[in-house]
């Protein structure tokens, strides 16, 4: 009889605290894939990025993300970047619906590498040899981001992204993406 009670109790005790957690979801993981101009060359770019998103209260929210991008059309042959981004979001109606809009600003971090022919030499219209160059740049910048995104499920979420990231050295990239996620 003492061992039934014990047991129903800690069934109890722990079923209180799962429910007590319910919609308490604070932290959630993001997929998204998109294309951007990289204005350096106008590069139409195909990018993919893995971010982590943290509420800080019901207004507030920070993530912080690595990007992936690849072009082959554009000015150069070919271009490809990996980017670190910090940013920090606001939200003017709230983060706790199932909707959440947020305008956002952080810093990025890049590092890009372009390849093109340097120079070619014909012989009778046939392509005897050509040079490339390479060429390898890392910049600091900042973020502007405008996202929506909205809860499929408790745990599931879908949304958009639009973005614009001015370097120091000039460059500059500009872009949306569909996110797919999942809360933690």
């Amino acid at each position: 009889m003492k061992t039934k009670l014990i047991i129903s109790l800690l069934v109890i005790f722990f079923s209180a605290q799962l429910f007590g957690q319910e919609n308490v979801r604070k932290v959630d993981v993001r997929l998204g894939a998109g294309l951007s101009l990289l204005g350096t060359g106008d590069m139409r770019t195909f990018n993919y990025e893995n971010e982590l998103n943290i509420k800080l209260n019901k207004y507030f929210s920070s993530s912080i993300s690595i990007n992936l991008g690849r072009s082959n059309r554009g000015v150069f042959e070919t271009s490809s970047f990996t980017q670190g981004n910090l940013n920090i979001f606001i939200s003017p109606f709230k983060n706790t619906g199932r909707l959440d809009f947020r305008i956002g600003t952080g810093l990025t971090y890049y590092n890009i590498s372009d390849a093109y022919i340097s120079s070619q030499y014909w012989v009778n219209r046939v392509l005897i040899n050509n040079s490339c160059k390479f060429d390898n740049r890392n910049s600091f910048g900042y973020n502007v981001v405008i996202e929506s995104s909205f809860l499929i499920t408790d745990r599931f979420l879908v949304g958009v992204k639009a973005f614009t990231q001015p370097y120091i050295n000039g460059d500059i990239n500009s872009g949306a993406m569909l996110k797919l996620g999942i809360a933690l």
